[in-house]
């Protein structure tokens, strides 16, 4: 097998991967080591950077997936429909403050804000881009966090990349909980993104 071949299938592997897939995934499908998948890959993302591509190569939670290049976003926004219409800066706020210190109940996060954010988590679970689980604490309130979907939507591997020089509120500096940096499985089953019912609950 060429290496031109070993590309061309590991492409369309990772073009046929609707939710991405995993390199040692990759290596077992097309007979590789794992290493030697990834000095391909390595070779694949900046063959990729080129000025001539629209897409490039990235990895998510560990998934690989094509994305489109921002330059030329808009283009394809005539024919896609964006998953996110619009979200209001104070979504956003509740948004950044749940990636960043969550897994947390609604009152830590109105504790945080200084004001109510019962709607916020409402639209955000709908967009699908929190979840929440019921917590050990007493009287048992939801625990927020993101969900799978907000890594895929914001194209990030782990919450380093948004912990980074980020601010809220009086220049006080938001430091992220050690068990919301990365998604694993395990936790992610755990929380239901459908269940927007109950909020009152906690």
């Amino acid at each position: 097998m060429s290496e031109l071949s070993k590309k061309a299938i590991i492409e369309a592997l990772i073009f046929s991967a609707r939710s991405g897939i995993e390199p040692k995934k990759i290596a077992s499908i097309v007979g590789l080591k794992y290493n030697q998948v990834m000095v391909l890959l390595d070779e694949m993302e900046r063959e990729y950077e080129s000025l001539d591509r629209g897409v490039f190569i990235k990895s998510v939670n560990g998934k690989l997936r094509f994305y489109t290049k921002a330059e030329i976003q808009s283009y394809v926004n005539q024919i896609t429909t964006r998953p996110i219409v619009s979200i209001t800066d104070t979504q956003m706020e509740t948004l950044a403050i749940v990636a960043i210190k969550g897994p947390l109940t609604k009152n830590d996060v109105e504790l945080i804000r200084g004001r109510s954010s019962q709607n916020q988590l409402l639209e955000l679970s709908r967009m699908g881009l929190i979840g929440k689980r019921k917590s050990k604490l007493p009287g048992r309130p939801y625990l927020y966090r993101v969900s799978r979907k907000f890594y895929d939507l914001f194209q990030l591997d782990d919450l380093a990349e948004v912990v980074q020089g980020l601010f809220l509120g009086e220049g006080e500096k938001v430091e992220a909980s050690g068990d919301s940096i990365t998604v694993d499985g395990t936790v992610q089953e755990e929380v239901d993104t459908g269940d927007t019912g109950r909020q009152n609950q906690d």
